[in-house]
């Protein structure tokens, strides 16, 4: 549309959707406890998603004073930095031991992977976002992932795309 500009055209087509489709794959729900990690244009955007679809607390991993600050403006309630140590440490420490209901990775490697199995709850879901290459292997944490029984749900995948997606992700944007 006239009134989008190219720049912001660009990102809905790019950023945004794959942003959203973390919070989509990750299930989040009304209420939710959501952590985020990684917070460049695609975590931010994750955020953005989670917030839109009802959670209620939203941590996010992440040191860029630049990207904090947009993270907060689209509703982070909580920063997380992997400079003051294990980022699943922290997340447990201010959930006082209950973990979050849905990780969105959106950055980081495999200790990255590992930490957002850590840090779900058990029921919970992580929604993998981030590419990784250079290994062959990721690590599940099996006691945090209850020896296989503790109904945590690992997903990830390509973005939908298509008119329709575009569309009403563009009119999120007229919306402002």
């Amino acid at each position: 549309p006239e009134e989008i500009s190219l720049e912001a055209g660009v990102m809905v087509a790019d950023m945004m959707t794959t942003g959203f489709h973390g919070a989509e794959m990750a299930g989040v729900e009304f209420g939710d406890t959501v952590a985020v990690i990684g917070i460049g244009p695609v975590g931010l955007m994750a955020v953005a998603g989670a917030v839109l679809r009802g959670a209620s607390r939203v941590f996010v991993v992440g040191t860029r004073k630049n990207c904090i600050a947009v993270a907060k403006h689209y509703g982070a309630t909580d920063v997380i930095s992997y400079k003051d140590g294990d980022i699943a440490r922290q997340v447990q420490s201010l959930t006082k031991k209950n973990g979050v209901d849905r990780v969105i990775v959106a950055g980081g490697d495999d200790a990255s992977f590992s930490a957002a199995v850590k840090m779900v709850k058990a029921g919970g879901t992580v929604a993998n976002l981030n590419l990784f290459t250079g290994i062959d292997y990721l690590s599940i944490p099996n006691i945090q992932w209850g020896s296989g029984l503790a109904h945590k749900t690992i997903v990830g995948g390509l973005c939908p795309g298509g008119r329709l997606r575009m569309e009403k992700l563009l009119e999120l944007v007229r919306a402002k």
